[in-house]
């Protein structure tokens, strides 16, 4: 063969080699390849390590990437496709492993393994300061909690609720607990639509770590059923049902307080407070009927001091946006104990049915009670009263009060006001120690949109029913 021809020839088979091989019908160039050539995910610490040899991808992501709904950009050879497709949601959660299938345009395929690894601390906090222009005590220095906000800003199983509730279990681990919930699947606008309603609801966070969670309520997504349901209760749970307050742990056990309620105009009337007893793996073991009868809500706070009794506070309403606070014990830890309530005729074992006999540790405006004790100090921090956006905190000298020296810790965004389009509820300002790491106050606060519907099926509406969470330094009064 000549010099020309050889030159003719090699260039021939280049050609064949960079722009693939042709189709004897129809005379076009068909590409051979089924490679991976690029991957990438928002937030994605460096480049994709590709290795087209063991067709296998090494993504670096964030120790907080929500690993079940991943959204990759996805660069294949030319003319091929891949399944699932660029762009498409992917669910890394079970084993930090997604397979792909890409199919060159000469129907060759190759399988690819994409595998990625989290990097960080795995309890890291990330925060964002809140400008004070006013709204609370200038003393006071507030971060939004991006993490525990992103933490609940879920895409399945439980994804909104309120009532929410941390306990630390023995291992280190996080329960978290809540009173009504959603639970289903939520698109990528973050859209509600096939969900199901809970009464209550609870579910792990193994380690604290801020990508775990292991849920408690029997069943899956959409057919989820609520957690503890009440004796006897219908199939809907409709006509009696359970809210779930604060827990304890003591003698290898966790003791939930259990607000037992009824159907009534607004919401729902309080009958009783109830005692639900699992081991610490959440293990159901006993249910405590009865320990209270009546309206008063005793199931919303729990508080053990170092003089030997564990405090139980709860609200009655009067007048217009006021509020006086009550307080029961029992000895020791132990809630099957006797429980006494404050009143005029001292601690008493039977409830008074007339609630003038209480002593109000405080009256004025305050809702759901969070009592704590540091150094010399007893701290009484609240929400105020007729869905008030401020978050107050008091303080006292005896878990008995009376509570005074009233300054505002945190005012919620009036975006969330019975005014606003959609039109919000705020409540239940919980202060969840187990989440504090240098002694600040971490705080959730409840959003609920007044319109039922504003639930669903527009984007967004996944999150108008869920907790918000703040973190407050110095705190502490001088």
């Amino acid at each position: 063969m000549k010099r020309s021809q050889q030159s003719i020839f090699f260039l021939v088979v280049l050609a064949s080699v960079i722009f693939g091989c042709k189709d004897d019908d129809t005379g076009t160039v068909v590409f051979p390849y089924s490679n991976i050539v690029s991957y990438s995910v928002p937030g994605q610490v460096g480049s994709a390590v590709i290795d087209k040899a063991k067709r296998t991808v090494h993504v670096t992501l964030p120790f907080d990437t929500d690993l079940e709904h991943v959204v990759p950009a996805i660069g294949i050879s030319s003319n091929a496709t891949i399944v699932p497709a660029s762009g498409t949601t992917v669910n890394f959660k079970t084993n930090n492993k997604v397979n792909y299938v890409v199919t060159s345009e000469s129907g060759k395929t190759s399988e690819w393994t994409v595998e990625v690894e989290l990097t960080g601390d795995p309890e890291a906090i990330l925060l964002e300061l809140i400008p004070n222009t006013g709204g609370w005590n200038p003393e006071f220095t507030v971060y939004h909690d991006l993490s525990y906000n992103k933490y609940l800003t879920r895409y399945s199983g439980w994804n909104g609720g309120d009532g929410c509730v941390t306990t630390e279990l023995p291992d280190g681990s996080l329960l978290w607990s809540f009173q009504d919930s959603f639970f289903g699947l939520i698109d990528n606008n973050r859209s509600r639509s096939n969900n199901t309603f809970a009464r209550n609801a609870g579910f792990i966070q193994e380690n604290k770590s801020l990508y775990s969670y292991v849920q408690l309520n029997p069943g899956v997504n959409e057919n989820t059923d609520t957690w503890v349901r009440y004796p006897g209760a219908n199939d809907n749970d409709d006509d009696k049902w359970y809210w779930g307050g604060p827990s304890q742990v003591i003698n290898g056990e966790v003791q939930m307080l259990m607000g037992q309620i009824q159907p009534a105009v607004f919401a729902g009337v309080h009958v009783s407070t109830d005692v639900a007893i699992f081991d610490t793996e959440m293990n159901f073991k006993e249910l405590i009927q009865d320990k209270y009868v009546g309206e008063l809500a005793w199931d919303g706070s729990i508080f053990k001091a170092d003089d030997g009794y564990t405090y139980m506070y709860t609200q009655e309403n009067y007048g217009i946006c006021a509020a006086k606070i009550y307080v029961a014990r029992v000895p020791g830890q132990d809630l099957r104990g006797t429980w006494e309530y404050y009143t005029t005729d001292g601690w008493v074992s039977t409830a008074p049915t007339d609630h003038s006999k209480y002593i109000a540790v405080l009256d004025g405006t305050a809702t759901q009670a969070n009592v704590f004790k540091k150094g010399d100090k007893y701290y009484f921090v609240t929400q105020a009263t007729c869905f008030g956006l401020e978050i107050l905190i008091y303080e006292s000298t005896s878990p008995t009060g009376p509570f005074t020296n009233k300054r505002t810790l945190y005012t919620i965004p009036d975006k969330y006001t019975q005014d606003a389009d959609p039109a919000f509820i705020t409540y239940n300002a919980v202060v969840h120690h187990a989440l504090s790491k240098e002694g600040e106050l971490v705080i959730s606060y409840n959003i609920n949109p007044i319109d039922f519907g504003d639930n669903f099926n527009t984007p967004g509406s996944a999150d108008n029913y869920r907790p918000y969470f703040v973190r407050v330094y110095n705190w502490e009064s001088n």
